[in-house]
């Protein structure tokens, strides 16, 4: 690829950056597309947030993606929040068009099409490990798509209490807080039917670690679902294929929310296998 004056400027803020494939995959996939196109990852020190955003418009940046620990921190620097971005007050991208900085969620979204994809319709109880950005919006869309009861669960219950309240607010679900702790897991386990690391414990280099201790009385027909995918298999991952259970790492909802922003971005259908190519073979 030249790159030129007509060359379309991505990337993706957060801090840190060093474990993420999503550079690695949006390139790819662009130079797939046939597009002229790159995407580049930018470390944001949080002094510097601010600077950065506003800084989008001054580098004419088509957009960019949003991570830890930026997703609601942007929110103040932005001109317009798409409707599940407003509604979770939580962005994952933002496009620049006209001058104007618009702030979208694809998180939940592509949460949800990474379980239709595993065939998984079995949202009723769930359990919720973290109460951060990327929480609110896979909560948000599991309420909306029919999880009746979720058990959210956070180091800071103050947290956990704020998000089920958002749920029971904004959507048909209900929703209750607790303080994260091994006795309160173990009490939800048998009755639930998907448990959701959102929560970056375990997220490399810090491999060793897990949100809980132990997985044992979860419902047997229950899904592990951890949004890390640096590495591949987390401890948290490992307890569960311990137990036969059925797990899903982090890496399908990062190629189905990269194909709803490259398509928010570019305007074109992007393609979803290359995407899943690209990551698996790089994990």
């Amino acid at each position: 690829m030249i790159i030129d004056n007509h060359t379309l400027k991505m990337g993706l803020i957060g801090n840190p950056l060093g474990h993420s494939l999503s550079p690695l995959m949006h390139n790819r996939t662009l130079a797939h597309m046939g597009l002229n196109g790159i995407y580049l990852p930018m470390e944001i020190m949080p002094p510097r947030l601010g600077e950065a955003v506003l800084g989008l418009r001054a580098l004419n940046f088509t957009g960019v993606n949003v991570t830890i620990p930026y997703k609601q921190k942007v929110i103040p620097f932005l001109d317009e929040l798409s409707p599940e971005a407003q509604a979770c007050q939580a962005v994952n991208l933002i496009r620049h068009s006209e001058g104007r900085l618009i702030g979208y969620n694809t998180d939940g979204q592509g949460f949800i099409a990474s379980l239709r994809e595993e065939g998984i319709d079995r949202l009723s109880r769930v359990i919720i490990i973290g109460a951060g950005g990327a929480a609110r919006s896979v909560v948000y869309e599991l309420a909306q798509a029919g999880a009746t009861r979720v058990d959210i669960l956070d180091l800071l219950p103050e947290r956990a209490d704020a998000l089920a309240e958002f749920v029971n607010q904004a959507t048909p679900g209900s929703a209750v807080g607790h303080l994260m702790d091994q006795a309160v897991f173990a009490e939800l386990c048998p009755a639930t039917d998907l448990v959701v690391n959102c929560s970056p414990v375990g997220m490399h280099p810090a491999i060793d670690r897990s949100p809980v201790n132990s997985l044992q009385g979860l419902n047997p027909e229950a899904v592990v679902y951890d949004l890390i995918y640096n590495p591949p298999a987390t401890k948290f991952l490992n307890l569960a294929r311990d137990l036969n259970i059925h797990t899903i790492n982090g890496a399908a909802m990062l190629v189905h929310q990269g194909a709803l922003t490259l398509q928010i971005l570019t305007g074109r259908q992007p393609p979803v296998d290359f995407m899943k190519e690209v990551i698996n073979h790089a994990i």
